[in-house]
């Protein structure tokens, strides 16, 4: 696996909801792996409680998370569960590498939006470990 560059991808989005983000170009032999996922609510002066994931395929917001799903690659919260504290979490599947696009689902106690910010590394990846991924990002067993 070759490394072609960072990306960094920022934004908002309405609470408990899930957006896609565009990442396949539609070639096979380029893939990203996350690095960073960070997410904050917008006013972080108040006691929203956030968490928000991300995954490889597109389902219906839930408030789940779910480690042994292998379309679910990142986690992160904000207040929770101490709301009187600032405490962060997040963690992301160095090993996973996405080929197609990216979905973030988030939630939030009190409808604030939410801040995301993710950096990720586009690789180049021979056709036949991107289909691989593809099958892995897809809940089949590898």
């Amino acid at each position: 696996m070759k490394s072609i560059r960072n990306y960094t991808i920022r934004g908002q989005l309405q609470p408990n909801t899930v957006k896609k983000i565009l990442l396949f170009d539609g070639r096979f032999d380029t893939g990203f792996k996350l690095l960073k996922f960070v997410i904050a609510p917008q006013n972080v002066r108040n006691q929203e409680e956030v968490q928000c994931k991300l995954m490889t395929e597109s389902k219906p917001h839930s408030v789940t998370w779910d480690w042994d799903v292998n379309s679910e690659i990142g986690w992160a919260t904000w207040n929770t569960p101490e709301p009187q504290r600032s405490g962060q979490f997040s963690l992301v599947d160095h090993e996973a590498i996405v080929v197609e696009d990216l979905y973030i689902d988030s939630t939030a106690d009190d409808g604030e939006v939410v801040n995301y910010y993710i950096e990720m590394e586009k690789v180049s990846i021979t056709d036949w470990t991107g289909a691989l991924a593809m099958v892995r990002n897809s809940n089949q067993s590898v």
